[in-house]
């Protein structure tokens, strides 16, 4: 791969890691670190009906959920950093053949090849 086209990702990775921190950064603050008066708007710690907590339950796991997402998205994007680093960009982690062009612009941090993301995929089912 050029070096205009590894340029290219590396800055289009940086950009989407750093939306993602800042996605992050902001779950955190809006909803995982809150405490209950925050969040419900009590004056006391003390729920006025057992609804309450299943609400609040429910909104802390969709949160949990999504940072646990974005925080394995960045773990993608930062291993595909280090293989623009390394020179090993662009070649399927598992078969070591070359990943299409057409594929790295859709998902610039994949570490695999279409043929055998599909087969992960389809083992992963099975199972």
């Amino acid at each position: 791969m050029r070096t205009r086209e590894l340029e290219r990702f590396k800055r289009m990775l940086l950009e989407m890691r750093e939306q993602i921190m800042e996605e992050v950064g902001r779950f955190e603050e809006n909803t995982l670190h809150k405490n209950i008066r925050d969040t419900t708007g009590e004056v006391s710690v003390y729920k006025t009906h057992p609804a309450d907590d299943g609400a609040e339950t429910a909104e802390y796991e969709k949160a949990y959920i999504l940072a646990a997402q974005e925080n394995e998205l960045l773990e993608l994007i930062n291993d595909a950093l280090q293989r623009i680093e390394d020179g090993s960009y662009g070649i399927c982690v598992e078969c070591d053949e070359k990943i299409p062009m057409d594929r790295l612009k859709a998902i610039p941090y994949t570490p695999y090849c279409i043929y055998c993301k599909e087969n992960q995929e389809n083992s992963d089912y099975v199972k």
